[in-house]
């Protein structure tokens, strides 16, 4: 049985929306200190502080939370990518630029409390499939396309390779200083040197 991951309803008066955010925020703090299999509407509903009934007005179960968050959390990649390109790319460096994508990266990361929870359950529940796809999709399409910019000579297997791989660093060690399971600032000096080793090894067609 396919689950409903659309809201129940979209919220239009102020504090109705203030209501859906906290249920977001709220499922995003769970997600992280309880896990995916223990997180439950009923659960979410006693955190919010609300009935299930109410909780069920704004979402249908979960799932649809969740639905919710991932969105969320694409639109953040997808405004921060739209951020990097909008820079004089063809002009930079690698150095500066690895530091640019770095830098606006660390932000969001920052402000999102649970995000690797959050993409973990993205990629093992099958009712967020097409979206962590669709997430993964957008990531890669738009570093492909920075990396073009950049003037490195690369197939498009190619291209797609290294943005997978440059990806995964990033996230992985992003996700990793946000939950403070290592040192912020020499993580992020050691990611940047290894980004930057990645694309200075593909310029130079190594």
């Amino acid at each position: 049985m396919v689950k409903q991951l659309s809201p129940r309803n979209e919220p239009v008066q102020n504090r109705a929306r203030k209501q859906r955010d906290k249920i977001l925020k709220v499922t995003s703090e769970l997600l992280k200190t309880v896990g995916l299999d223990d997180l439950t509407t009923i659960l979410v509903a006693k955190k919010v502080g609300i009935s299930i009934g109410t909780l069920y007005h704004y979402f249908p179960n979960k799932h649809a939370i969740l639905y919710a968050l991932s969105e969320l959390w694409i639109e953040k990649i997808k405004l921060t990518l739209s951020d990097i390109e909008s820079e004089n790319i063809e002009q930079m460096p690698l150095k500066p630029f690895v530091n640019l994508m770095v830098e606006r990266l660390s932000t969001i990361y920052k402000d999102s409390s649970s995000v690797l929870p959050l993409v973990a359950a993205m990629s093992s529940t099958p009712e967020l499939k097409k979206t962590h796809d669709k997430y993964l999709s957008s990531v890669y399409g738009g570093l492909v396309s920075l990396f073009l910019r950049l003037s490195i000579s690369l197939s498009s297997s190619d291209a797609t390779h290294l943005a997978r791989f440059y990806w995964q660093i990033c996230h992985s060690i992003l996700s990793d200083i946000n939950n403070a399971d290592m040192d912020g600032d020499q993580s992020v000096s050691d990611l940047k040197f290894l980004l930057f080793s990645l694309l200075e090894r593909a310029k130079a067609n190594f």
